[in-house]
């Protein structure tokens, strides 16, 4: 425990450091903030913005976590396409690994994704978009411990508001709203996120988000406290060219209650491919 403890506290100094460095300000009042949108990956929750026109974002992220005795191992594939200025379409699959205590371990692809994302506000800082996703009941099967086949979460729509605010030039404030409504009546869930974000010296930015899934009836299914930082792999070799290779990492812990009544921690990490649209 105190071991947890003091990675924790490791965790927040760093971050409140990177938040107290100093940024170079802008030269006039017409160039560009520094990025510092919080998003996802490695975030929970995502921003308002999109690739832009015939822009391409496509993510390989790793996510590891651990419920208790429990370990969850997950690899997904994020691909991401703009279309003029203001609108996205995703796909995204991700691949499992399970291993659950008296269970055999359990691993395969897990259920694809499809989502279209259209920016309705960007003007003075402020940004907001709604992102509609369908969820296919396309994955692998799961086994019991007799070896009997468990019931999917089945197909679902999910309906999130995505909001962001610029403030003072390096930093972003943001909250999310989503409502997750499940096609095979197994259970809905909504979503609250609130996070901030830090641009920080070398292109890179500092994250922190509050992310929590509730019931219809507003009761906490699990609430995490998340820290993150992204950097650009060799800006100067690759911007030029049209392209950026952001990696990313962050942590996670449950704070609270959570659903199956055991501690929660995550970790976070990958990288990505982003084509920059033409004269941006």
């Amino acid at each position: 425990m105190l071991g947890r403890r003091m990675m924790w506290v490791t965790i927040a100094a760093g971050v409140l450091g990177a938040l107290n460095a100093p940024v170079a300000a802008a030269d006039g009042p017409e160039e560009e903030a520094p990025e510092s949108a919080v998003s996802s990956p490695p975030m929970e929750m995502d921003d308002p913005g999109t690739p832009g026109p015939r822009g391409f974002e496509v993510n390989f992220v790793g996510t590891h976590e651990r419920l208790g005795a429990d370990r969850r191992m997950e690899i997904l594939l994020d691909a991401n396409y703009g279309i003029g200025d203001r609108i996205q379409l995703k796909y995204e699959r991700p691949y499992i690994s399970l291993e659950e205590e008296d269970l055999p371990h359990q691993k395969g692809l897990g259920a694809t994704e499809f989502g279209i994302k259209w920016r309705m506000v960007d003007h003075g800082g402020w940004g907001a978009a709604i992102y509609p996703n369908y969820q296919l009941d396309d994955g692998f099967d799961m086994t019991d411990i007799d070896g009997e086949p468990v019931q999917s979460e089945g197909s679902s729509v999910y309906l999130p508001l995505l909001l962001s605010k610029e403030v003072g030039h390096v930093y972003t404030l943001a909250a999310n709203y989503g409502y997750r409504k499940n096609l095979d009546h197994r259970g809905d869930d909504m979503n609250f996120a609130f996070g901030i974000g830090r641009a920080v010296p070398g292109d890179g930015r500092v994250l922190a988000e509050v992310f929590s899934e509730r019931d219809p009836a507003l009761q906490n299914r699990q609430t995490d406290v998340r820290v993150g930082y992204v950097f650009n792999l060799m800006p100067k070799s690759w911007v030029p060219h049209g392209m950026e290779f952001p990696a990313y990492v962050s942590f996670g812990h449950a704070v609270g209650v959570t659903e199956p009544n055991e501690l929660v921690n995550s970790f976070v990490f990958g990288v990505s491919i982003i084509k920059i649209p033409s004269g941006e």
